[in-house]
Parts: C-alpha cells; structure tokens; sequence
C-alpha cells in the first residue's frame, strides 16, 4: 500500500522537487496551492490530486484517508486543518511560515494572528495522538554538511538521470532583488525564482 502525503506550497520552487521526490518514492501525494493556476504543474510533476488551501481541513474526502507525512512552508491556519489529517504513526514536517509574509515582508500582525491559530499543542497530547511534529531550518545546520551534502548529491543524481528536473520560475536581475523578495512574498510564482549576478558584480569573500 503507498504512503500518503500532503505538501504544501506545492508549486514553489522547493514543493516542486518534493512533488517529484515523492512521486519517486511512490507516494500518493495531495498538493494545495493558492489559486488553481498552479494545479496543471502539479499534477505533471506527480500530485495525485490538487486543491486549494481553503479546502485543506476536508483532506480525508479528497484522499479518502488520512495521510502519513505532511510538508508544510505555510503553518497558521493551513497547519490547524492538517495536523489533525495525520494517522497513528504519521509525521509533519514545517520547513516555513509563509502565512506569515506580507507585501514587505513578515506582517507582524498577521504572523501574530496566524501563530494563534495553529493552538496549543500539549506534549503529552503527541503521546496519546502517536504523531510527530518535526521543525526544519536548514540555515540552522551548519554542523550536519557532510549529512547535507550526501542528500544534495543524491538529487543532483536523479537530476542527471533525467528523474527529477528543476522548475525554473521568474528570473530578475541582482539589481531587481527587491522585486525577487516581493515575487516570492506574494506567493503568485511557480517553481525557483531566479536571480542572476553578473559578471561585472563583485561581491565581498
């Protein structure tokens, strides 16, 4: 039987490579996106099925079950409605929180807002519920390279043998790097945003 899975921020640059790593894996794996603009590339890279966040809290109807991991870059309210999705054994994973960005960049109220809605996880309730929550920052790793750089190998192999491909989305000019923030925050874009450095740029060692 293949596992289950729900990802958010499916069409991003990062959801991208997941779709297709999990497609890999064999996993039938529901995508949630922003706007359904975004639903084609999903299912070309693997979704077994797409929908928007306002329907992430009805997930088993879609999946008709529950599902074994969840990825997570949005958290607050997309976090309340998936977290109670996970079977016995199942494990969530939050890379982001993304419910929290504005037009200029983390909107302080809205992040406040979004924090309170994800309630209170008690900890004795992770015993009783048997699911896991694991937090992830890999600017926070520094310490596990070598663990890093052997997964960052293994992709770029499934790249190479043509497995896994990269979504390139909007590309900008260094000087446009306000403009690449603002793309990202708006959560409109599909696949990696770009920035290019020129050759006439030197940048300090």
């Amino acid at each position: 039987m293949s596992a289950g899975a729900a990802l958010s921020a499916a069409a991003g640059g990062v959801g991208t490579a997941l779709l297709q790593l999990l497609a890999l894996a064999g996993a039938k794996t529901i995508a949630l996106v922003g706007s359904e603009k975004k639903f084609a590339i999903c299912r070309e890279l693997g979704a077994s099925d797409v929908a928007l966040y306002a329907a992430a809290g009805r997930i088993t109807a879609i999946a008709e079950s529950r599902v074994d991991v969840t990825i997570d870059a949005i958290g607050g309210e997309t976090f309340r409605a998936l977290w109670p999705r996970l079977t016995r054994g199942g494990r969530y994973v939050l890379y982001g929180f993304a419910a929290a960005a504005g037009k200029k960049g983390v909107a302080r109220m809205r992040a406040a807002r979004e924090f309170i809605s994800m309630g209170f996880l008690a900890p004795y309730a992770f015993v009783q519920s048997c699911r896991s929550l694991i937090g992830f920052n890999l600017s926070l790793l520094p310490n596990r390279l070598a663990e890093l750089r052997a997964a960052a190998d293994e992709v770029f192999r499934q790249r190479q043998a043509g497995l896994v491909r990269p979504i390139i989305g909007p590309r900008f000019g260094f000087a446009e790097l306000p403009d690449a923030h603002r793309a990202l925050a708006s959560r409109k874009t599909q696949g990696k945003v770009v920035v290019t450095v020129g050759s006439g740029l030197h940048l300090p060692h």
